[in-house]
């Protein structure tokens, strides 16, 4: 009997340890091509056996009053609801509770930023291309603004490698339509990877980063469960 049961203790020891040691495998797939957009992200963990898709709302920006409007079909989705395409308005009012959610999630957290540099320093890019096609309907416009895509993509490549490990060589590329109208072409393709395992004790380190601080937790339930605006302004008092 106690043989039998060391056997399956040793087994349950050995499918925890796999389940540690496997890998979350992140798949990000983003295209525009004039005023048709579509992105993507692929979710798989336990060495492939579970995996989860995720339709990215396209955006559409219409001027700074009316903000930008997002449209999104949900028939994928990981959290799937009755309504199979949601749309919407993100306008400055909208912006303005994202930054104060923020706020709130910084003072009710020790040292997030740290937690998130730690967390993101164990994250592994394995493949990184972006291609873009530009047209301003001027050549000389098409040609300033291709340098400046070069110059903004160099630059926001370089500062996910200081954040992130880039296990390849990123291929970036900006390619001017020379054309006589508008004309915005980008594809974005990339895959990262974490850990399960260390990614659960990062999640057990904000946990307790979270409990450290005084209405922490209060506050993490209040950004998430969105409750109204007078119990955010009495949390500030």
């Amino acid at each position: 009997m106690w043989k039998w049961i060391g056997i399956a203790v040793i087994i349950v020891i050995l499918i925890v340890l796999a389940i540690l040691l496997s890998h979350i495998r992140l798949k990000l797939e983003i295209a525009k091509h004039d005023n048709d957009d579509r992105a993507h992200l692929e979710i798989r963990f336990l060495y492939g056996l579970i995996k989860m898709n995720y339709d990215i709302p396209a955006l559409l920006i219409t001027g700074l009053k009316k903000g930008i409007l997002y449209r999104l079909d949900r028939h994928k989705n990981i959290h799937k609801t009755d309504a199979s395409v949601d749309s919407g308005n993100i306008d400055t009012e909208k912006i303005k509770q994202f930054i104060h959610d923020i706020q709130v999630l910084l003072k009710g957290t020790k040292s997030l930023r740290r937690w998130m540099r730690h967390t993101l320093a164990h994250v592994t890019v394995s493949k990184m291309e972006w291609s873009t096609n530009i047209s301003l309907a001027d050549a000389a416009y098409t040609a300033t603004s291709t340098g400046i895509l070069w110059g903004l993509k160099t630059s926001l490549i370089g500062y996910t490698s200081s954040i992130v490990r880039m296990d390849c060589t990123p291929k970036v590329f900006v390619v001017p339509y020379w054309v006589d109208r508008l004309r915005f072409t980008t594809i974005l393709n990339c895959e990262a990877q974490i850990s399960l395992g260390y990614l659960i004790f990062s999640m057990l380190i904000l946990a307790y980063r979270i409990w450290r601080v005084p209405g922490g937790v209060e506050a993490w339930k209040r950004v998430i469960s969105k409750e109204p605006e007078n119990d955010q302004a009495s949390s500030e008092e």
